[in-house]
């Protein structure tokens, strides 16, 4: 468990006090990060200490909301979403009391602590919970491509049999053969439709990866992320969605290949009945 704590200058004798309480009453099962030092970039180390921790813990004294960099901290802390506490000490006055109405404030070590590890319990299930619910959205959205991308093959299949079913039918004439161009025209356009659709999904599910590892972060675990590094480091994996897209570009090669053999044969047989030259 980690818990960033935020206090005044003024009260750095105190807070130190509260720390080594907590450190004794959790036997070290908390690990504290705090940002003492005002150098230049302080507002950029506390963002990613706070974005490692599970609690920002601020120590309330005297006044301590008068202080601009304590305020900042707080919204920061808001901002990113993170579980908010606040530690009492004796010399806190009633302003910086009321400022807390927007969390839980302990003037206790041992119920301080209580609570952090009840949150921190019930927070890890519901991130568990929440990481299951994303893994299992991601193999949906892989079993609705598959099916999508069968659904494009198969329609622009059956677009390019139909012209050879009518050629066969009615004979290669000049209206027919002007059908079956349009048909394979038709078939072209589909296959933009079906690349777009597989960049959606591909973004789609990168989109869902960040989340999961985000998730990962927040529960001391990478399975996903160093999966990826072996597959892509180690095995050269190439995504689904590459080899989807190349498909796609091969189909249309044929269907543009396809195009030009009937615009060809299409000329071929309009050609006869063009007015001859008598020179």
């Amino acid at each position: 468990m980690k818990l960033f704590v935020c206090n005044r200058s003024t009260d750095l004798s105190a807070t130190q006090s509260v720390i080594d309480e907590l450190l004794i009453e959790s036997k070290n099962f908390i690990a504290v990060q705090q940002e003492i030092e005002h150098s230049e970039n302080w507002k950029t180390l506390v963002e990613n200490k706070m974005n490692e921790s599970d609690f920002v813990l601020f120590i309330v004294g005297e006044n301590t909301f008068e202080s601009e960099q304590i305020i900042w901290e707080y919204a920061k802390a808001k901002d990113l979403n993170k579980r908010i506490i606040g530690y009492k000490l004796p010399t806190a006055t009633e302003e910086s009391i009321l400022f807390c109405q927007g969390f839980q404030v302990f003037d206790n070590v041992k119920n301080c602590f209580e609570f952090l590890t009840k949150v921190f319990d019930d927070d890890r299930k519901l991130k568990f919970e929440q990481y299951k619910i994303m893994v299992s959205s991601t193999e949906k959205v892989t079993d609705s491509r598959l099916k999508v991308n069968n659904l494009f093959l198969t329609v622009s299949s059956t677009i390019i049999s139909i012209g050879f079913v009518l050629g066969k039918t009615f004979g290669f004439t000049i209206p027919v053969v002007i059908g079956m161009l349009v048909l394979t025209a038709l078939a072209l356009l589909i296959s933009y439709s079906w690349e777009k659709l597989i960049n959606s999904y591909a973004l789609l599910n990168q989109g869902k990866f960040r989340v999961i590892d985000k998730i990962e972060k927040q529960l001391r675990t990478n399975m996903f992320e160093d999966e990826w590094k072996i597959l892509t480091q180690e095995i050269k994996y190439k995504p689904n969605s590459e080899t989807e897209k190349n498909i796609v570009k091969y189909f249309r090669v044929f269907v543009i290949i396809l195009g030009i053999l009937e615009i060809v044969y299409l000329g071929y047989l309009i050609f006869p009945h063009l007015p001859q030259c008598g020179c």
